[in-house]
């Protein structure tokens, strides 16, 4: 009975998991969704009374979120968000609501999954409040992880970005038609930053000036060299210089970035190879050295048993 209540246990568990994995993997799809739905509803449907289902639970989490933060936003969870490549305005209040969502569920099933014919004991809440906290936890990893995730890929797309916008710079474009350029013909070769890109032309063609523009493409990139980036670009138009040499350095100060990080990902492999040697490769090779000692010895022993058993026997 005990094994049964471990193993339903441990089926609630990877539910809640895989569940939380779908949903941070798909937020982004949904929300985008939810964007276009809300501007064609405002455009065509401006009569509908109700949403769509997914409107329905988002507008909710929005609300709930929104009531769980209050009127003090954390700014670092907020950006956070922003780095995951959530861009909407009601992805932090969404995200907020889904934490407690997930903790209350996994909670509440642990709960659920320990109740015997005894009833619930003191130890049964405990460890459903337990394994709650740990999976409201476990979904700001989580975020953390695909964030950083997210900017690794923009780290690996950048350097072919820049070698796009310095042909197109050479060519004798402006730094805006370049921008525009780049974020029509990356898609392919570096999608995700082609996404923030387009966004960054979607912000200028809607009247936003260009410093905020620059310094929110900066935000939506996510990383160190994002936000030099955007200030190069920024300090090229305002203040004047050129353009093209500075990109250039920095093309090449990103390629030595990725060089050193090879560099130091192959010297980390050797001492994990060191490591599987000794566990997988030590013991065959003391079995193999030490085997035929080992049984010349006992073979000795035996007989020399044997040998005793016959004189006690003798006498």
């Amino acid at each position: 009975m005990r094994v049964l209540e471990t193993l339903t246990w441990m089926v609630a568990m990877l539910a809640a998991t895989a569940g939380a994995f779908v949903i941070v993997t798909f937020g982004p799809v949904l929300l985008r969704r939810h964007e276009a739905a809300t501007r064609l509803s405002g455009l065509f449907a401006l009569d509908r009374s109700h949403g769509t289902l997914v409107e329905i639970v988002l507008q909710g989490l929005e609300k709930a979120g929104r009531s769980i933060e209050g009127a003090k936003v954390n700014q670092e969870l907020k950006s956070l968000v922003l780095r995951a490549g959530f861009f909407q305005p009601s992805a932090f209040y969404i995200f907020a609501a889904l934490r407690y969502v997930a903790g209350f569920t996994v909670g509440f099933l642990v709960i659920v999954a320990r109740i015997g014919p005894q009833g619930l004991h003191l130890i049964d809440i405990i460890l459903g409040l337990f394994f709650g906290y740990l999976f409201y936890r476990y979904v700001l990893i989580a975020l953390k992880l695909y964030a950083d995730r997210r900017a690794n890929v923009i780290r690996r797309e950048l350097p072919p970005v820049l070698d796009i916008m310095l042909m197109a710079l050479d060519a004798g474009v402006s730094i805006d038609q370049c921008m525009r350029y780049v974020a029509s013909v990356a898609g392919r070769t570096a999608p995700v930053t082609s996404e923030v890109l387009r966004r960054h032309v979607a912000d200028i063609d809607g009247g936003m000036p260009y410093d905020a523009a620059l310094d929110r493409l900066g935000q939506r990139l996510g990383l160190d060299e994002g936000q030099d980036l955007a200030s190069t670009i920024k300090q090229a138009l305002f203040q004047g210089g050129e353009l093209g040499t500075t990109l250039r350095r920095f093309s090449a100060d990103m390629s030595e970035k990725r060089m050193a990080t090879a560099r130091e990902q192959v010297g980390r492999k050797a001492p994990h190879l060191t490591l599987v040697m000794i566990l997988f490769f030590m013991p065959v090779l003391l079995v193999v050295l030490a085997g035929p000692a080992v049984v010349e010895l006992k073979g000795a022993l035996q007989n020399a048993g044997e040998q005793m058993t016959k004189t006690r026997s003798s006498k």
